[in-house]
This record gives structure tokens, C-alpha cells and sequence, in this order.
């Protein structure tokens, strides 16, 4: 009888042990359980040969949605959608809409704005670089063409362009606060700010341009930079891996393009929130120990006096983090509607006519070979 009872209480203690490993970082229960006045979604990199990166983003929304998040008012994509069809965008633009719809039948696939990464061709379904009026914040999309990657080639060139596209942002940040207008600035971008062994290659060669707009900006504004890129090998290691975050008053590294490579950086302090999108198809860091491995979805919810981090994984909430807000949200922000106004596409009428095309055939894929999650 003892040697059951021996043999019980080991069991039951090896399949509590399998239990604890089996739960996810945190308990995400209630992680949406007080109502926000905007829930967004951000993810990137959907590369993978394949649509399991676009299987993945529809099992990963469907995990958030069964813990109570609400249907998001946008959906923030920073870039790279394949690697097939000769960076063909479109067809995997159309996948993440399907899959949008299936989880939240009643959704806008709209609500979905997706950024070009340098796996990109420029296609009809981007929006041009600038800012844009989402109601309760603006968003300054920052396409790969205007804040492009390998930024070492053609120097004279890609510093040119980096600093036209700072100048923009600043000018469009220098008009918001002329009305003053103090809303959430969120800048959705392809290539990061940070300093990394791409650097070697000369990547993000002139970030200093953008940095120093937003870090400026950040005095008196609530400014978030939303990142992919860089999915894979050790690049971000140093700041958490493929599950980042950096919070207003942590150190960042930005090149100094007078001495690009391993040591070409400075040491800033940041006054603006930093974090990758969460990368959907390739997580890939495993040259270090510190690095993550791990594929998600970011959530940003914003609050009157606060703006909430979530990173989702299949398994559920990963990590959780908070920035106290700059200032508090205005009653009319709090009241109006979170919506795209005045978002005109590269080419709406040729959009039109891929959806129509393309649409009835992705979705007959899918549910020929059971791709809906």
C-alpha cells in the first residue's frame, strides 16, 4: 500500500510538473478584462515558404480573442509578407485578411495596414509614407523605399532619402502640435532605429535622422516605434531577442554613420516606447543565450493615462508591459471613433482589382486544404 501511495504521489507530482511547464509565462486571463478606448494588433515578417506564417497569425488572434480581447480597431503589419512570387506582396496581404475575417466574422479587412519591408515590391495595397488620422491617434507609416535597409549602399543616395523622410515626420509632428493636438504618435516601420551586427552591412546606417525627430517629439508627445526586420540570427539579442521592449528612460544604441561596423554607435536615452511588431513567420535568434525564440502577436491598448504592451504567443500571454502616458487623454479623444480617415492606397483602383481576382482563389486554398484557425 505505501509503495502505491509512493507511486501515486510521484505521478501526480511528475504530471504537475508537466502542467507548470506546459502554462505560459503569465497568466493572461485577465489581460483584457478592463476595457481599453483602442485595442490594436501588430506583427510582422510573415517569411515562410508557404501560408503556415498566415495559419499561425489566425491560431495566435484566436487565442487573444478567446482571452477577451475585442475586435481590434486596426491592425498594424511592418512588412514582409513571402518569400515566393518574386516578392509579390499581395496574395499574402489577402491571407491575413482572410484570416482576419474568419476569427472575427464581422471585422473590416481594411482595418489591417500593412507597411513594405524589403521583401517587398511597392504594390497598389501600401499606403504611401506619411501620417494619418486613425481617430483616436496618427499613424506615420514609414515604407522600406523611404527608410530603406542596407543603407550603406549608394551612401550619398540612401542618406538623402533617410533625411527627407525625417523631415516629414517632423513636419508632420511640428503641425500636430501647432493645433495642438497631443494624441498617440505610432510610427509603423519596416528597418529599426537600433544599432545591430547588420551594421556590418551597413543597415539603418542614418536612423539618427528619425531618432532624433522622435526623441524630440517625445517631450511632449506619447510616441510609439513599431519594428520587424530583424527575425532572425542574434540582431536583437541585446534587447530581448524576438520579444522586445524598450521603455521611455532605457539606453539605446543608434549608428553613427561616421563609423559604421560592430562599435559604430552611440548611446542615447530613449523618451519614446520601442518594441518589435512581433514577428508572425520567422523567430530565429539562437546564436546567444539571450536570445528568444518565439512567434507572436503584439497587442497596444491604449488608455487614458496609460498605453499597455502584450506579446501573445499560441500558448497565450507572454509578456505584458506599461508606459505611463505624457499626458492624459482628452475627453473628445476618449469619445471618438478609431477609424482610417483620408488613407489613400499607391494605386486604389489596381488594389480593387487584385482583391477582385485574387480574393476568390486564396480563399478557395485555404479551405480546400483546411488553412483556417
Amino acid at each position: 500500500m505505501k509503495r502505491l501511495t509512493v507511486k501515486l504521489s510521484a505521478l501526480l507530482l511528475t504530471f504537475a510538473l508537466l502542467l507548470a511547464l506546459a502554462v505560459p509565462a503569465l497568466a493572461g486571463g485577465d489581460a483584457f478584462a478592463q476595457d481599453a478606448y483602442a485595442t490594436l494588433v501588430t506583427f510582422s515578417d510573415c517569411q515562410r515558404y508557404g501560408p503556415g506564417a498566415y495559419v499561425d497569425f489566425g491560431r495566435v488572434l484566436n487565442v487573444m480573442k478567446n482571452d477577451g480581447m475585442p475586435e481590434p480597431d486596426s491592425l498594424l503589419m511592418g512588412g514582409d509578407f513571402t518569400k515566393i512570387l518574386y516578392d509579390y506582396a499581395t496574395p499574402g496581404m489577402i491571407q491575413l485578411r482572410e484570416q482576419y475575417v474568419h476569427v472575427y466574422p464581422q471585422a473590416d479587412p481594411d482595418d489591417i495596414i500593412c507597411v513594405q519591408g524589403n521583401h517587398d515590391n511597392k504594390v497598389a495595397g501600401f499606403y504611401p509614407t506619411g501620417m494619418y488620422d486613425l481617430g483616436t491617434y496618427c499613424l506615420f507609416i514609414m515604407n522600406e523605399d523611404d527608410f530603406p535597409w542596407k543603407q550603406g549602399s549608394y551612401t550619398s543616395r540612401k542618406e538623402a532619402i533617410v533625411k527627407a523622410t525625417a523631415q516629414k515626420l517632423e513636419t508632420a509632428i511640428d503641425a500636430m502640435l501647432a493645433a495642438d493636438d497631443l494624441r498617440p504618435v505610432i510610427v509603423l516601420t519596416h528597418v529599426p532605429l537600433h544599432h545591430t551586427t547588420r551594421n556590418s552591412s551597413a543597415d539603418n546606417l542614418y536612423s539618427s535622422y528619425i531618432f532624433n525627430v522622435l526623441n524630440r517629439a517625445a517631450e511632449k508627445l506619447d510616441v510609439i516605434f513599431l519594428f520587424g526586420h530583424n527575425h532572425s540570427d542574434n540582431y536583437d539579442d541585446y534587447i530581448g531577442g524576438s520579444v522586445n521592449f524598450l521603455a521611455p528612460g532605457d539606453t539605446i544604441r543608434i549608428p553613427t554613420p561616421e563609423h559604421p561596423g560592430e562599435d559604430g554607435y552611440t548611446e542615447e536615452t530613449l523618451r519614446f516606447t520601442y518594441t518589435n511588431c512581433g514577428y508572425i513567420g520567422n523567430a530565429e535568434n539562437t546564436l546567444s543565450d539571450t536570445s528568444t525564440n518565439v512567434l507572436t502577436l503584439g497587442a497596444i491598448r491604449l488608455f487614458a493615462d496609460r498605453i499597455e504592451f502584450l506579446k501573445y504567443t499560441e500558448d497565450g500571454l507572454y509578456r505584458s508591459d506599461t508606459v505611463q502616458r505624457v499626458h492624459t487623454a482628452t475627453d473628445s479623444e476618449l469619445s471618438m471613433p478609431t477609424e482610417a480617415k483620408e488613407m489613400q492606397r499607391s494605386n486604389p483602383a489596381f488594389w480593387e482589382f487584385e482583391l477582385t481576382l485574387l480574393v476568390p482563389l486564396v480563399r478557395l486554398i485555404i479551405q480546400v486544404f483546411g488553412l483556417y484557425q
